[in-house]
């Protein structure tokens, strides 16, 4: 999956793909086919179900991988109680060169530390099963992103992976595999399924392997013993966004609340929730300080590169 993001804010190093001409695209898939038929049936099957396994990139067991789209948009906004809606195709906020629709109930930031967890469990092997299922314990899971244990924790959780399973994510994208080659947009969930044992408190999940290759894009490992300090909605979001840049840039208070999905009726409120997100960002150690410029502009000091872009 190849995401059309030569922006600025494109991490260096991820220039895009240069894909050679329909002719040796079509030739090069003949030939995979033929290789693969080949192979006995048995081992065709094998090798179609390790394409339904995730390959994510690897990150060590304190950060958490995250693809770029995710933290520089508003798919997972910053929601306030009560107001989460259920959209259809709708145009998600975001900066230039990505283009998200969505179709589902609005996610938030903590639907975001649920999906995150889950693919660190899956990039880390916990317990997966024969059939490329993530088992995990409800209690375990939960304690990992801050949340608690109990029966309110328990149902909040399951309500996550209901709304994570029951999207559409559409992206303009380039394919090229055996099937398809071109460009076509995607529509998919984020989390394909999952069954729960009410009696262990255990989940078994699968993830989109699609999910993946929005990797391909750009990914930044999130320090989470950070994250899990930040309290608000807002200071998880910006801990995020700016994690995934290298350099911070001056940014106008009026984009930042565009880009983070806010309902917030009022700019000088939103204002004021910045200031608050901004101190908690500099007492978790996420940045160095910041201020507010005369024209309305946020900036941003960080104490150097201790979120690594890939």
């Amino acid at each position: 999956m190849k995401i059309d993001n030569q922006s600025k804010f494109h991490a260096k190093g991820n220039a895009p793909t240069q894909h050679g001409d329909n002719s040796q695209v079509a030739l090069s898939k003949q030939v995979s086919e033929h290789c693969l038929n080949l192979l006995s049936p048995e081992l065709r099957e094998k090798i179609r179900k390790l394409e339904q396994i995730p390959l994510l990139p690897d990150w060590p067991q304190k950060t958490r991988g995250v693809p770029n789209l995710c933290l520089r948009s508003a798919l997972f906004g910053v929601i306030k109680r009560g107001r989460r809606r259920a959209v259809k195709g709708e145009l998600i906020a975001a900066v230039k060169g990505l283009d998200i629709r969505y179709t589902g109930w609005r996610l938030d930031q903590g639907d975001f530390d649920v999906l995150v967890q889950a693919l660190h469990l899956q990039t880390h092997h916990i317990e997966r099963t024969p059939e490329y299922y993530i088992r995990f314990q409800v209690k375990a899971f939960l304690r990992s992103i801050g949340r608690q244990s109990g029966k309110s924790g328990r149902e909040w959780l399951k309500d996550c992976f209901r709304r994570l399973t029951a999207t559409a994510v559409e992206i303009n994208l380039d394919v090229n595999n055996r099937l398809l080659n071109g460009k076509y947009t995607y529509a998919g969930s984020l989390v394909d399924e999952f069954y729960y044992n009410d009696r262990e408190q255990t989940y078994f999940l699968k993830i989109n392997p699609k999910l993946a290759e929005l990797f391909d894009a750009g990914w930044t490992q999130l320090q989470w013993q950070q994250r899990l300090k930040l309290k608000t909605n807002l200071s998880k979001w910006l801990h995020g966004f700016y994690a995934s840049h290298r350099s911070p840039y001056r940014i106008k208070i009026a984009t930042l609340k565009h880009l983070c999905g806010s309902d917030c009726k009022r700019l000088v409120d939103y204002r004021r929730s910045i200031r608050m997100a901004m101190d908690e960002l500099v007492n978790v150690g996420a940045i160095k300080s910041w201020k507010i410029d005369g024209d309305d502009k946020l900036h941003v000091q960080r104490f150097g590169n201790n979120q690594i872009l890939k």
